[in-house]
């Protein structure tokens, strides 16, 4: 089988952990979702990529356990996820350098990041504190519009743009690396199109597009999850060296 940034994920993990004995990667084999909370400017939302991961379970062969994680940014578990989203309201409290260079590291090794703006503006506090941690992550290289043939809008449904509870935006954002984007701004809050309370019924009005655009924003949370896993050895490689050459891993 393929080496996939799922194993060079587990590979970076117990590289990051030595001298102490590495952690097992996941469950089993088994793909999860890591929420990364903060002290403020964040919410967590597990019924959202609960769901998520039950429609790539139907749809996919992708082997899944719809229970997320919620991690801060200095665990050390994160690196046992490929994916890993934040969630964000308002302004974000500024990270410690511990957790900004393990959120850099977690990125540089393959790592994935979404952050889902659920605050329903365009260019709010979220959005605000989104493009510094972006910069914080990735000084030299800018969050921009992705183009609409980017590897996220077909990895797996083809897709025309980026929907969420609101569909303002025409473009995801992102920071790209060679192949690699390993960093994703999403202003149209996607997990607020997912989200279920305990009775199983949608939590949040979808607008413009209803029922249908909810649909549309769980088949975009789908293509996520597979570009997250998708990324062959060799394309991390390149991103790892790039970066090294940068000096921005030693």
């Amino acid at each position: 089988m393929r080496p996939s940034r799922r194993r060079f994920l587990a590979g970076a993990a117990a590289m990051l952990a030595a001298p102490r004995r590495a952690r097992a990667f996941g469950s089993g084999t088994q793909f999860r979702i890591a929420e990364i909370g903060l002290a403020s400017g964040t919410t967590t939302r597990p019924e959202a990529w609960k769901r998520l991961l039950f429609e790539t379970i139907q749809s996919t062969s992708v082997e899944c356990d719809p229970t997320p994680m919620l991690l801060s940014p200095e665990d050390p578990a994160l690196f046992e996820h490929p994916f890993a989203v934040l969630v964000g309201t308002g302004t974000l409290p500024e990270l410690s350098d511990k957790a900004a260079e393990q959120l850099a590291r977690y990125l540089a090794y393959g790592g994935f990041l979404l952050l889902d703006d659920a605050s329903g503006t365009t260019d709010g506090a979220f959005a605000r504190s989104a493009r510094d941690l972006s910069r914080r992550l990735f000084p030299t290289r800018p969050l921009s519009p992705l183009p609409g043939d980017h590897s996220i809008f077909r990895s797996f449904f083809l897709l025309d743009r980026p929907v969420g509870r609101t569909a303002r935006a025409a473009a995801l954002e992102g920071v790209t690396a060679g192949p690699i984007t390993p960093l994703v701004y999403m202003a149209d809050d996607l997990s607020g199109a997912l989200d279920r309370g305990l009775d199983g019924l949608d939590r949040f009005p979808v607008t413009p597009g209803g029922s249908f655009q909810r649909r549309e924003a769980l088949k975009l949370g789908v293509n996520l999850v597979l570009y997250s896993l998708t990324s062959n050895y060799k394309h991390d490689m390149a991103h790892v060296m790039e970066l090294m050459r940068e000096g921005r891993l030693r």
